[in-house]
């Protein structure tokens, strides 16, 4: 079955589509305390050694596959793959919002390519 996805869920929630072998491995945030939810799309800091949210004017390098607990630095992270688009999270400010078309657009040069279908009735 073929689901259509509005908008950006809230809870835990399928992100990774199927539809291509997705690497996903671990990566550290700067901020273990940071709750990050799954679908955020993220760069690296300045140095290079640690993982955040990005911004629209960042280049992303990754996406979050899973909600960040607050206490451990260490998440999953997709580093190639497909990811459903409407499920695109921009954390860079106080409260998480749907990503952008640009910056979604952008995932594309880190080899992750947004898509609007996915395969499960899941939304949350």
């Amino acid at each position: 079955m073929v689901v259509y996805q509005d908008g950006p869920v809230t809870k835990n929630a399928e992100v990774v589509h199927p539809g291509h072998p997705a690497i996903i491995d671990t990566g550290l945030l700067v901020d273990k305390t940071a709750k990050l939810k799954s679908g955020t799309i993220l760069k690296f800091n300045a140095a290079g050694d640690a993982l955040q949210a990005a911004a629209p004017a960042d280049t992303p390098i990754g996406v979050l596959a899973q909600d960040s607990d607050g206490i451990n630095a260490e998440v999953l992270v997709l580093w190639h793959g497909m990811v459903v688009k409407g499920r695109l999270l921009d954390s860079s400010g106080a409260n998480p919002a749907e990503a952008t078309a640009a910056m979604t657009a952008k995932l594309r040069t880190a080899g992750i390519y947004p898509v609007q279908l996915f395969t499960s009735a899941k939304k949350g």
